[in-house]
């Protein structure tokens, strides 16, 4: 019974700071030191490369339902991005070569190109402003990723060392006027993600999307090679336009 009480009084504690008072900033110490240790690791690795499994929440015909797709994701810092996107429907490609942002319909066979700014950070913003786009996991992409993962954010707690898959992680989680999130973090000499959760508190039914990360590898560099969109046999160039400005 004691060791019981302790550990419900350790959640319990953990829990008031996740629902913290929202004109307050109360963040766990050992939470905020881990998730600025797994967002230095990613800062500071000039190329990196991950997969995801991701999972999200849709309703359909007035059942909500889990869909998914796969992620495979490179990076060389400051100024190139590799991706591959697919699910049951959907396959797509993302090339960011320092110049321009080519996205490659494998399904269709249909790619187009665009001229971009030469950073990470500036193809986000004006592939989500301009033309509606977003990659996947971007929060992990920027030059900042503790900037970017604590903006908004009204309480943070600690929950303990945890084994996800195998994998001794230390188990974070976060709370802002939208969303929850909860973080996986291996536990360890390097310290990389492992699991996402968010949940949209804010839209009906309150979907969920869930990350699970795989085979991480930091590396001192990859070829330019690497970034360079090369047309398939047989694709067809199209125009990619401005998204409509939702009404």
């Amino acid at each position: 019974m004691k060791r019981f009480s302790s550990t419900l009084c350790g959640m319990l504690a953990a829990t008031s700071l996740f629902g913290a008072d929202p004109n307050t900033s109360a963040i766990h110490p050992e939470a905020d030191r881990l998730l600025r240790a797994t967002c230095d690791t990613l800062s500071q690795a000039r190329a990196l490369s991950f997969k995801a499994e991701i999972w999200e929440d849709a309703v359909v015909a007035g059942h909500k339902v889990a869909t998914t797709k796969t992620v495979e994701t490179q990076v060389r810092r400051p100024d190139r991005v590799r991706m591959e996107v697919k699910s049951a429907k959907r396959s797509r490609g993302f090339w960011y070569d320092g110049q321009s942002l080519t996205l490659l319909d494998r399904v269709g066979n249909l790619y187009g190109t665009v001229p971009v700014p030469a950073s990470i950070d500036q193809v986000i913003d004006v592939a989500n402003d301009k033309f509606g786009i977003n990659f996947p996991l971007e929060d992990l992409l920027v030059n900042d990723p503790y900037a970017s993962a604590t903006a908004g954010i009204k309480g943070g707690a600690y929950f303990g060392r945890v084994e996800l898959l195998g994998t001794p992680c230390q188990h974070l989680a976060f709370s802002t006027d939208r969303v929850d999130w909860q973080l996986w973090i291996e536990d360890g000499a390097k310290p990389l993600p492992r699991k996402l959760v968010i949940t949209y508190k804010q839209e009906a039914t309150a979907p969920q999307y869930t990350a699970i990360f795989s085979d991480w590898k930091l590396k001192s560099g990859l070829p330019d090679k690497t970034f360079v969109f090369t047309p398939p046999k047989g694709s067809a160039r199209i125009e990619m336009l401005p998204a409509t400005p939702a009404e």
